[in-house]
């Protein structure tokens, strides 16, 4: 499912917070590039959305603890910083990613997903 996106500024939002189910990965297109977006308690991250192995969905994928697991092979990325628990040499990009609870909105930098 693709999420609704609205522009602000140079923010592009990726999901409504208050929907977002806790430690369940939900998937977010901005720009052509796949993300994935985990809300932990009253955190949020947002990870570049493939695999580092095999490039597979990491939004099919499931929570374990504090890591995000790729549903296809088991490769871990942990929730608050994408760098992999296993192997500190693997890691998804975390875009810089904010919470607008007066919005109930979850915002990324529309630049930084440009660049990436």
């Amino acid at each position: 499912m693709t999420l609704v996106q609205v522009r602000t500024d140079n923010r592009i939002k990726v999901a409504t917070f208050s929907e977002l189910a806790d430690r369940k990965p939900a998937y977010a297109l901005v720009e052509e590039v796949d993300l994935v977006v985990i809300r932990y308690d009253d955190n949020v991250s947002v990870l570049y959305g493939r695999c580092a192995h095999r490039r597979a969905l990491m939004a099919d994928g499931f929570v374990d603890g504090d890591n995000l697991m790729c549903g296809v092979h088991m490769w871990d990325y942990r929730l608050d910083t994408g760098v992999s628990e296993y192997n500190n040499h693997e890691a998804l990009h975390k875009f810089t990613a904010e919470i607008d609870l007066e919005g109930d909105a979850v915002f990324v930098d529309l630049t930084e997903v440009r660049a990436f």
